[in-house]
């Protein structure tokens, strides 16, 4: 099993990382056949996009899904998969940490824009839209982009200005903190991109961000029952979520990548 996914043909070596300003779909770049080989065990991260990439383009697969990145990263480093679809970036952090056991494959199986979640026909979608461009607009967006994904050594993280006000109040920000660099635990905080540029926003905004790190699978709902103010987890702009969110702009361009053990 694994020599058949380690003969798979690397059809797009690269894609750029950086900020974007697309509500698009995620494009599918490369569909490789030896996935989709039956009897090949796939793990991914319940309800993420790899989850429905897999389910949608591997049909003759097992597609096995894991509560976190984690589990499912364990369960290939075990054998209990054969290979792990998730986001680039995750993929990239979590193959740098078990690099004696896991590799990242050059392939990309799609392209697709990360977006805010927030309840439909909220007002703070236009808000927030207006934020971010600013933050592109200031280079605050691309300065944390450099700092979290491209670990550019002048590149900073997020400090509020001097005598920032919030007179507006607090937001509840919803994500799921398995998910380098974008969110994760630094000594039992959430870190990462996403925190950061919301706390930017929140600046911007006059509201405090408070973090609640809960499942990936319930974001959605909880932003939905109003549970949450606000969903922002590395989350794929799709039609699927639109029937039931709004999103802001895309903020960041990722892709879909595939990790399989070391023979």
């Amino acid at each position: 099993m694994k020599k058949i996914l380690v003969i798979i043909l690397a059809m797009v070596a690269a894609i750029s990382i950086s900020a974007c300003g697309s509500n698009e779909e995620p494009v599918s770049i490369a569909v490789p056949s030896d996935l989709a080989t039956p009897g090949i065990r796939i793990g991914v991260q319940l309800g993420t996009t790899g989850h429905i990439h897999a389910d949608e383009h591997f049909t003759e697969a097992e597609v096995i899904p894991y509560d976190t990145n984690s589990d499912a990263i364990l369960a290939v480093i075990t054998g209990d998969v054969d290979a792990v679809i998730m986001d680039s970036e995750p993929a990239r952090s979590f193959v740098e940490r078990n690099s004696d056991s896991i590799k990242l494959l050059d392939e990309l199986l799609s392209q697709e824009a990360y977006g805010i979640a927030l309840p439909l026909g909220s007002p703070y979608t236009v808000l927030f839209d207006d934020a971010i461009n600013t933050l592109r607009d200031n280079g605050t967006l691309y300065n944390l982009i450099d700092y979290w994904v491209n670990q550019v050594p002048e590149a900073t993280r997020y400090v509020s200005p001097p005598g920032i006000q919030h007179p507006n109040g607090t937001l509840l920000m919803g994500t799921n903190a398995d998910f380098p660099p974008f969110e994760f635990l630094e000594y039992n905080e959430v870190v990462g991109l996403d925190p950061d540029i919301a706390r930017a926003i929140g600046d911007l905004l006059g509201y405090e961000i408070e973090i609640v790190d809960m499942d990936f699978a319930g974001i959605i709902l909880a932003v939905q029952t109003g549970t949450i103010d606000f969903g922002m987890a590395g989350m794929t702009i799709t039609e699927e979520r639109l029937e039931f969110v709004d999103f802001t702009q895309g903020y960041f361009l990722s892709g879909q990548s595939v990790i399989v053990p070391i023979n």
